[in-house]
């Protein structure tokens, strides 16, 4: 195969006769397919190899392969994915909860939601036994609050359609492995957010390849344009009701087959202007956060986006009673129009009270993929595991970008400001230079980024803010305010993009991170260092909404609201959040000292309130990550079933963690996977080079008569001397 490349990438047959022809050709093809994807290595590396390839051809690619099986991290085994049936995913669960009992938890929705199924009879069969609808969560129980950021996977709300439930399912895994392998990026994913997974929405139709379940269609089942007995009549579509009444999600992906789509709101036929249609509210977020996952997904093979993005009125068809517009409007559209309260009577029926909802707690963010027009694709375009981590090029498997496409969403969740290990002392002169390099996360751009000084007096501990997203912790929320007024800013930046994952970029160390440079004020006291950001603003930008109000989305709020406050249905998920979000830079205070200083109240300061003073001429900015750490939670958390689903009770008595930082990476250098490559392919070179001129030589002097008298030297540097290098004299 690496002969055939080498014949299609040159125009022109070569001979077979000779493989050193084409022996430097083809490490070469197979060198750029290994940059390219570890999928193109594999195809154009490793297929079927010609006889006649020589030793050297296949010493470099084996040689390129071990570098690419380098650059993969550490103790992440490449497998192949491949599909599971019903009972292989509930053992799968089990096993995964048992091994990774600290962030898993497993839950059944007809035994923690007994009014899901009032007559406790078995209602479907599923492999030979009672269908059951699994719910996963993966936080850190530990650090788990009832404010941690929620993110919702829907594997199969049709049965019938399986990439979707192979690709939670692995999300998943993904998520449990590199947790305990310490990456950096996934523990921020798990410790501060938390994400839900149905893997198996609709399980009947999942377990029976039915699209259906007993007959109903589950995306025609919820409480949106529907006559109030013709929703709410599946365990699938009541299920995925209750998760919301408990929780606040801001982001969700319902996975389906059949089509190339990525598609959001609307989905709804009042939402139409002629075939095409209206704007949401949130029109600007949904566009903006879909193409962020579309660019995570990458292309297909002709270099195109493999999932269309658009809404999905234009690029799917209009449906009344869909999970997608369900889930974005139950929580502030009308009711019973176009919010249905249901009273279907299956199952022992339901209550309609179910489907009624407090005002702002359903209001997510939600993306429809439909994955690939196949609903069940053959298990080899599944891919395997190392893609994850490859650039998002072409030709790779339906698993791996789609759990890219996932991550982005979970990182999006909590927008927040990552700082690097920072080197301010405890004590410092005033009018001393201060330096702290951060970088986004969780967000698109950095609205506003300013590095305060806040007086002691105005807050009692240095690292509030350090972890929750109201970004207030001890402060409490309504003195928020006043820590902001009472800071002094020391170096500000604007409209700054956010570094976000890397897991598949591996951008350079310092590329996407900021530094904020400012020097200590003229003032005497003791001060706290906090990072005040706001992000994503843009993403209240609106032409046409319909209906005509602000955007609604928990995730667009929390971002664009000066103050935001949300309560779920049921139980105790808040989110209390504001625009102007802070971040402690350390848990430590520092000492500002000066024999010529002031203390801040001998100079009236501004400590009693009104807007934060600049100090002029020190704001810097440089472009050059680590975790904030999550503080205990601020209120007690009363929840119904599942009680344990979303914050256990002893956490919220735990001890603060101090903040986490990482050690700032040195400009310059070059990776060890990187350097790695950068070694293999200049030993292929060199060798397919010394190789190639040792057999001309060799040619030349057993096959050919000279032109050159013995001892004189030609054109082409061919003498006697040279000759006898090979160890052959030259043909008289």
């Amino acid at each position: 195969m690496v002969r055939d490349e080498l014949q299609v990438a040159s125009g022109r047959r070569q001979s077979v006769k000779d493989p050193t022809v084409w022996s430097a050709g083809g490490v070469m093809v197979c060198i750029g397919a290994a940059l390219r994807d570890a999928a193109s290595a594999r195809r154009f590396c490793l297929g079927p190899l010609p006889t006649s390839i020589s030793a050297v051809t296949l010493a470099c690619t084996l040689l390129v392969f071990l570098s690419l099986s380098a650059a993969t991290p550490a103790g992440v085994t490449d497998r192949t994915y491949s599909y599971k049936g019903y009972k292989e995913t509930m053992r799968f669960f089990e096993d995964l909860k048992r091994q990774n009992s600290d962030i898993v938890e497993t839950f059944i929705a007809q035994e923690v939601f007994p009014q899901i199924l009032p007559d406790g009879k078995s209602w479907a069969t599923c492999e030979g036994e009672p269908c059951k609808t699994l719910i996963v969560r993966i936080a850190n129980k530990k650090l788990l609050t009832n404010s941690t950021p929620e993110v919702f996977f829907s594997g199969a709300l049709h049965g019938d359609e399986k990439i979707g439930p192979i690709s939670v399912t692995e999300l998943a895994a993904f998520l449990c492995e590199q947790y305990r392998l310490g990456d950096g990026e996934v523990k921020r994913l798990v410790d501060y957010r938390a994400t839900w997974i149905m893997p198996m929405t609709n399980a009947y139709g999942y377990a029976n390849s039915r699209r259906d379940e007993n007959g109903m269609d589950p995306n025609r089942d919820f409480a949106y344009l529907q006559s109030p007995t013709h929703c709410m009549q599946t365990q699938t579509a009541r299920a995925v009701n209750e998760l919301f009444r408990r929780h606040l999600f801001h982001f969700m992906i319902t996975f389906h087959g059949g089509m190339r789509a990525l598609t959001y709101e609307w989905g709804s036929k009042n939402h139409m202007n002629g075939r095409k249609s209206t704007e949401s509210p949130d029109n600007r977020a949904f566009g903006e956060v879909g193409a962020s996952i579309q660019s995570a997904a990458g292309k297909d093979p002709a270099k195109h986006w493999w999932y269309p993005l658009g809404p999905i009125n234009d690029l799917v068809y209009p449906v009344d009673g869909g999970m997608e517009d369900w889930s974005y409007g139950a929580g502030w559209e009308s009711s019973p129009s176009p919010i249905t309260v249901c009273r279907p009577t299956t199952y022992g029926g339901y209550d309609g009270s179910r489907t009624e909802y407090r005002k702002g707690s359903v209001a997510t963010l939600v993306y429809l993929a439909e994955a690939d027009d196949s609903k069940t694709p053959a298990a080899s375009t599944l891919g395997h595991t190392a893609e994850i981590f490859s650039a998002t090029g072409v030709g790779q498997g339906h698993v791996a970008r789609n759990l890219r496409m996932c991550l982005k969403i979970i990182e999006l969740a909590r927008p927040e400001i990552v700082v690097h290990a920072p080197s301010v002392p405890a004590a410092l002169l005033a009018g001393s230079d201060i330096e702290v390099a951060v970088h986004g996360f969780g967000c698109q751009r950095i609205s506003s980024l300013k590095l305060l000084l806040v007086p002691k007096a105005v807050s009692a501990r240095c690292d509030f803010g350090s972890g929750l997203l109201d970004g207030l912790d001890d402060v409490g929320f309504a003195g928020h305010t006043d820590v902001v007024n009472a800071a002094t800013v020391l170096a500000e930046l604007k409209d700054q993009l956010c570094r976000g994952l890397t897991l598949w970029e591996r951008l350079g160390p310092d590329e996407k991170v900021l530094r904020l440079k400012g020097r200590a004020p003229d003032v005497m006291g003791e001060f706290c260092l906090v990072i005040a950001a706001e992000f994503d603003q843009h993403w209240a930008a609106q032409k046409h909404p319909d209906p005509g109000v602000a955007p609604r989305a928990i995730a667009t709020r929390i971002r664009i609201d000066s103050s935001y406050s949300a309560q779920a249905s049921d139980g105790g998920m808040v989110v209390n959040s504001h625009r102007t979000k802070l971040f402690a830079v350390s848990a430590n205070s520092l000492v500002v000292t000066s024999p010529k200083a002031t203390s801040l109240g001998e100079r009236g300061g501004n400590s009693g309130g009104g807007p934060a003073k600049s100090v002029p001429g020190t704001p810097v900015a440089s472009p050059v990550a680590s975790p904030v750490a999550t503080p205990p939670p601020t209120a007690t958390n009363e929840v119904e079933a599942p009680v344990e689903a979303i914050a256990p009770t002893k956490a919220m008595g735990a001890p603060r963690p101090p903040p986490q930082v990482i050690e700032e990476v040195p400009a310059g250098g070059v990776s060890i996977p990187a350097a790695i490559v950068l070694i293999a392919i200049g030993l292929c070179a060199g060798g397919v080079l010394f190789f190639n001129v040792f057999k001309v030589r060799k040619d030349y002097c057993r096959d050919r008569n000279s032109d050159v008298e013995p001892g004189k030297v030609g054109a082409a540097g061919r003498d006697e001397e040279s000759c006898e290098m090979t160890g052959l004299r030259p043909a008289e």
